[in-house]
């Protein structure tokens, strides 16, 4: 009797067992015919017998049933609280499938969109699908294309295909080797991976999706001419930067205005990077000009120079300072950096730099940039540095602050400022009368009279011409005529960037923190796009590798395998002959 009632013991286990194996079958494989049914069926009989044999085998000389039992207690109490458990792990699940809440530990939030890419996503009014060309799904693209689908609101997704299996498919896109990555949107479509080396990423995915959404073509042109930055690769070169801006579908082209006379119409915006020269007259005249059509400039600007735009200075209330800006040196100290490179972690409430946090941006060998109020220009400052830094004056001796010379900080390093088309200058301005020397025998007062008198019947003739009445017109109508004309003439919004430095934008400190986001949102800003997407780039992955000299990780590899080995079994074999 013994033996069959251990026996009906470790049968009782078979049956939830098999009840659980029938479950699980048939919730993932979608039906529960045959086999899941019969597992649970088989596993609840099972159980059902083994419920009634505990029940009715009892001893004969025992004082109490099967039912009221210590041991039935004990395993009731159990089961309820194995379902119970169950039941609250399957609600927990439930509740992460359906309303889903994700948090990002990592230090640069590498699973996490940037602001750029989420307003982006979110903004989107057409479907947008990316198309994978593969025989198997990458797990690098997994996570990264789920979070643009999750963003999408409904309007972004992704397809796997096998060019092999569906030859089709791959011919309507021209696919001519496995790994291409192709993104479609209505008729337009583009190759965004061509090679199967070549990684897809944020940053990639992101200014593909604006590019093949923008409506229309974006001209930058770069003055040359005057010492400038060249676009060309090199340290001091403009390379890194005119990708970023081709990537974002921007057309670059660099021009000298002494050959041209003024600034072509087709511009977008108009960058000066650090010219070491001063500009004609013309020239100067011909970016006011620009201006005045309601353009944008981007002027960055190096100490020690004066490229002789004083005049459009003026014009906008823009200060220059030519002293240099030093950055507290204990700072510096700490990053490793020079007191000349100051390092910049306050920004101001602007377009440009309005999700930049407390993020860093570094610029080598600046100077300040401030300006006054004028009227019809709102002014910005974008860039500040922080209290412990000064402009320097003297850079011949020792870099510390001199009271009385020097200017405390912190400084601004950069104003965007904006003009309004009330406040442009007006075709018609008052002319400034100069007297006319009287002919011989004429009185001075007729001859200023006479004079006067002339200039405006020659102001009234010249405006009669301008304007002539229209057919039909009364002549009462004529002076509202003017009015639309010279309502129609008024220029676009005009918008300028000054930034007291422009090394910051150069190969190798285009890449470094901040830098590069600084620039090409000023030039998205100054572009005045329908809907602005200004935000922080995508982040990069840290490199977390050590680079080791040959003698380090010989060291290392010896205490690896060699010394902390011995030890451990050294100090093993003093404990055991101790307790020995």
């Amino acid at each position: 009797m013994k033996i069959i009632k251990g026996t009906w013991n470790y049968l009782f286990w078979l049956g939830p067992i098999l009840t659980i194996i029938g479950l699980s079958a048939g919730f993932v494989s979608g039906t529960w015919q045959p086999i899941p049914s019969a597992l649970i069926t088989s596993g609840i009989v099972i159980s059902g017998l083994w419920i009634f044999y505990q029940a009715y085998s009892v001893e004969q000389n025992s004082t109490t049933t099967w039912w009221s039992g210590r041991a039935t207690e004990a395993g009731t109490n159990a089961i309820f609280a194995t379902i119970s458990v169950l039941i609250i792990l399957a609600l927990i699940n439930f509740l992460g499938v359906r309303y889903q809440t994700r948090i990002d530990f990592t230090e640069n939030q590498q699973f996490t969109l940037s602001p750029q890419t989420i307003e982006v996503l979110e903004n989107l009014e057409q479907p947008v699908k990316l198309w994978i060309f593969d025989r198997g799904e990458n797990p690098q693209y997994s996570q990264l294309l789920e979070n643009y689908q999750r963003q999408g609101n409904g309007k972004f997704s992704f397809e796997l295909l096998d060019p092999q299996t569906q030859p089709g498919k791959a011919n309507q896109f021209g696919v001519r080797q496995l790994g291409e990555i192709h993104l479609e949107v209505g008729e337009k479509k583009e190759v965004i991976i061509s090679r199967k080396l070549e990684p897809l990423t944020e940053s990639k995915l992101t200014n593909s999706i604006e590019k093949i959404l923008g409506s229309r073509t974006l001209n930058i042109y770069f003055l040359q001419g005057h010492g400038e930055r060249k676009l060309e690769e090199g340290q001091e070169g403009f390379s890194e930067a005119v990708n970023a801006l081709e990537s974002k579908n921007y057309i670059i082209e660099s021009i000298n205005l002494a050959s041209i006379s003024q600034v072509p119409e087709d511009a977008d915006v108009v960058i000066i990077a650090g010219a070491q020269r001063e500009f004609l007259e013309a020239e100067v005249t011909a970016l006011q000009e620009y201006l005045d059509r309601g353009g944008g400039v981007l002027i960055m600007l190096d100490p020690s120079t004066d490229p002789g735009l004083n005049d459009l200075f003026g014009e906008w209330g823009v200060l220059v300072d030519d002293r240099l800006a030093i950055d507290n040196p204990e700072i510096g100290r700490l990053v490793g950096l020079d007191p000349w490179v100051v390092l910049v972690t306050r920004y101001g409430e602007h377009p440009i730099t309005q999700d930049f946090a407390n993020g860093i941006s570094l610029y080598p060998f600046a100077r300040p940039i401030e300006s006054e109020a004028m009227d019809g220009i709102e002014e910005s400052p974008l860039i500040w540095t922080n209290d412990q830094s000064w402009a320097e004056t003297d850079l011949r001796g020792q870099l510390r602050f001199n009271e009385g010379r020097d200017r405390l900080g912190p400084l601004s390093l950069g104003v965007a400022l904006t003009r309004s088309p009330t406040a442009e200058k007006s075709q018609e301005t008052e002319l400034e009368l100069t007297p006319i020397p009287p002919l011989p025998g004429q009185p001075p007062n007729e001859s200023v009279a006479t004079s006067t008198s002339e200039l405006e019947v020659e102001k009234e003739t010249t405006s009669a011409e301008v304007i002539p009445p229209l057919p039909g017109q009364p002549p009462d109508e004529l002076e509202s005529s003017k009015i639309e004309a010279k309502s129609e003439d008024k220029s676009e919004e005009a918008r300028l960037v000054v930034l007291g430095n422009s090394q910051f934008a150069t190969n190798g400190w285009f890449q470094q923190q901040l830098n590069g986001d600084v620039f090409l949102n000023s030039v998205s800003w100054l572009s005045k796009p329908e809907q602005e997407t200004l935000s922080i780039s995508p982040k990069k992955t840290t490199n977390r590798r050590i680079a080791m000299t040959l003698v380090e990780a010989r060291f290392l590899s010896w205490m690896a395998i060699v010394i902390l080995p011995i030890f451990a079994l050294a100090i093993g074999g003093i404990i055991w002959w101790k307790r020995r």
